[in-house]
């Protein structure tokens, strides 16, 4: 449900900042954040990396790496017009609903490493390896129950 739309600069400023410590928190740098946070609420929502460095007060060397790294991981993409020589850069359509389907192939890749695990399993402490090997047998029968429940709830939302 969307409450306001054109909020204030000051209040963009506070969001972007939140928006990077919760990511900087999460593991990614804080430049990152900022930038993820910068491009949920940019307008227009394609952005040059000279525009988002100009934004966050970054260097163009950080906004480039890390725009690179944060499209490696899919939470970024890149834009090309005809005609111009410069990219932008978005978030993808529908990226943090998106971000989940990928999760099925985190579970999977887990998966097998709790398998190989429990053939190598340590004489002591077995948590090491028994707990992850649970907790992938549990999402891997939760996991699809919990993609048809929101998708259910996105049907629902747009109706």
């Amino acid at each position: 449900m969307i409450s306001s739309l054109g909020t204030d600069a000051q209040a963009r400023f506070d969001y972007i900042a939140k928006v990077a410590s919760y990511w900087e928190s999460s593991g990614l740098s804080h430049a990152a954040g900022a930038i993820l946070g910068y491009l949920m609420v940019s307008e227009p929502a394609e952005q040059t990396q000279l525009e988002v460095s100009d934004e966050l007060g970054l260097s163009t060397g950080t906004v480039s790496t890390q725009i690179r790294i944060l499209v490696a991981a899919g939470m970024v993409e890149r834009i090309r017009r005809r005609g111009v020589r410069t990219s932008f850069y978005q978030l993808p359509h529908n990226m943090w609903i998106n971000a989940l389907s990928h999760e099925s192939a985190q579970i999977a890749g887990l998966s097998a490493l709790a398998q190989e695990g429990l053939r190598v399993l340590p004489l002591t402490r077995h948590d090491r390896i028994v707990s992850l090997e649970q907790m992938v047998r549990f999402f891997e029968h939760e996991w699809p129950l919990l993609e048809e429940r929101l998708q259910e709830f996105i049907r629902k939302e747009q109706s």
